[in-house]
């Protein structure tokens, strides 16, 4: 707000606070009424800045800045990487802000997709668990549900688990996310033969590649690294764009 304005409107108030004695006279320009103006624009500013200050707390306010964003990002360990709309980071702190919250099952697949399209990303997370047919359940590798065949060619001369990393996984942009920011870093890792302990990120659809801002990709494995359970290793189906 206008601090003048503001100036006015209390220079208004308090001389109404003034005895009515000749000592307490202000005529215009004078030393007194010069002093009561000046302490008035020191309240005025006091009041505007307390008026700033939830603007600067909470993302949704509509006064909320990007330095705001950066002084949040840095109280919350939030990566954001340049070329972040302040829009999504805003969404990134409002999910740092409300977690963990009170809910318990906060492993729960539901629960961490939930969390990611709360800090902005579009994705859906789903368990390696399906039906096998006969009332129990199987794991399914990334060949199996996208159908592309595995061990046809290698991927650096990484082994995927008994299966070649294959480079029509590379290709389509398959991705792994267990103990790192760095994507390289765990593009190696083990999973276990059954895949017990996978999960996949992907679009609306299991067999469909979700988008994700490219300058979000550090903060996007940082968040699953946060939420998932240590032990799981998530197959992300993700088109960094």
């Amino acid at each position: 707000m206008d601090i003048s304005k503001i100036g006015v409107a209390l220079k208004n108030l308090s001389r109404q606070l003034f005895p009515e004695a000749r000592a307490f006279k202000m005529p215009p320009g004078g030393i007194f009424d010069r002093l009561d103006s000046t302490l008035d624009k020191s309240m005025a500013r006091g009041y505007n800045d307390a008026l700033s200050v939830p603007g600067s707390m909470f993302p949704n306010s509509p006064t909320f800045t990007t330095d705001d964003a950066a002084r949040m990002e840095l109280d919350y360990g939030i990566y954001s990487a340049p070329g972040t709309t302040l829009t999504d980071r805003k969404a990134a702190i409002l999910q740092a802000m409300q977690y963990p919250g009170t809910v318990a099952p906060r492993c729960t697949a539901e629960y961490i997709q939930d969390q990611l399209r709360l800090a902005g990303f579009d994705v859906y997370l789903y368990e390696n668990r399906f039906p096998d047919g006969m009332g129990g359940y199987i794991t399914k590798t990334p060949s199996e549900i996208l159908g592309i065949s595995a061990g046809r060619a290698y991927f650096n001369s990484i082994n995927f688990n008994d299966a070649d990393f294959n480079e029509d996984w590379a290709t389509s942009g398959i991705t792994l996310v267990a103990n790192y920011l760095e994507e390289s870093k765990d593009a190696g890792f083990t999973i276990s033969p059954n895949y017990r302990s996978t999960f996949y990120i992907a679009g609306a659809a299991i067999t469909d590649f979700a988008n994700v801002p490219a300058a979000r990709k550090i903060e996007f494995r940082q968040l699953i690294l946060q939420l998932k359970p240590q032990q799981t290793c998530g197959i992300l189906f993700i088109s960094f764009v």
